[in-house]
């Protein structure tokens, strides 16, 4: 009981003291992340360190810049990947994964002082949503329309239809009217999003239904014509 409480107040100091200063990024698979580090002196010697999501209590040392140079990189996943900015201690990260998620701390060899702490949070892109029509229904005597927008089932992403630029807070659009009205489905992670805009009526008026309605246009015509010639 006494090593598990030791291990539970462990776990809590190192969370608080991750939790201080911490700087939130989010990027997308494949893009790059530059871990800015200023006012460093030239030949200071500092350790960049890594700690998964879900590895509260470790820390993995990942490289290692001695006078603004990579010394070593220590975690093969990083080997090809790492270069410094511009002659200075900032460090980049090229062509993200999803394993990249985590904490990354900079620290000053010497003092073992932490100077600067990242959460980074990779997402796969969003991809773009796509529209298709439900079967039709008729309710209290009118034709139902419904537009479903849906990007599978990817982890992470949101997906709502909007108008007028506010969320209408659902991916089913049921329509008995007003189908030359604009709607947009977004589709969209903390990092990115991807749109899709739609006229409902390029959906909605089938074939069938533009029959239905030219020949009530005849109708209207030929009893006018026939009113017209009764005068």
């Amino acid at each position: 009981m006494h090593d598990i409480l030791k291990v539970c107040l462990g776990v809590f100091y190192l969370s608080a003291v991750w939790s201080q200063d911490l700087q939130q990024v989010k990027r997308i698979v494949g893009e790059s992340i530059t871990f800015e580090i200023p006012n460093l002196q030239p030949d200071t010697e500092i350790n960049w360190r890594y700690r998964p999501m879900l590895a509260p209590s470790s820390t993995n040392l990942t490289v290692t810049i001695i006078n603004r140079k990579i010394k070593t990189v220590y975690d093969e996943r990083f080997k090809t990947r790492l270069q410094l900015v511009n002659n200075t201690d900032s460090l980049r990260i090229n062509n993200l994964q999803a394993a990249d998620s985590g904490f990354y701390q900079v620290e000053e060899f010497s003092l073992k002082k932490f100077l600067k702490k990242f959460q980074l949070t990779v997402y796969n892109p969003v991809p773009e949503p796509h529209v298709k029509k439900m079967n039709g229904s008729v309710e209290l005597g009118n034709r139902t329309c419904t537009l479903l927008c849906s990007v599978g089932d990817p982890s992470g992403v949101t997906v709502s239809w909007m108008r007028n630029g506010k969320s209408l807070g659902t991916t089913q659009l049921n329509l008995t009217q007003g189908y030359d009205v604009t709607y947009t489905c977004v589709a969209s992670n903390p990092a990115s999003n991807q749109t899709t805009t739609v006229t409902p009526s390029d959906y909605c008026l089938d074939q069938g239904h533009g029959a239905v309605t030219q020949w009530n246009h005849y109708i209207v015509i030929i009893a006018l014509c026939l009113s017209w010639l009764s005068l």
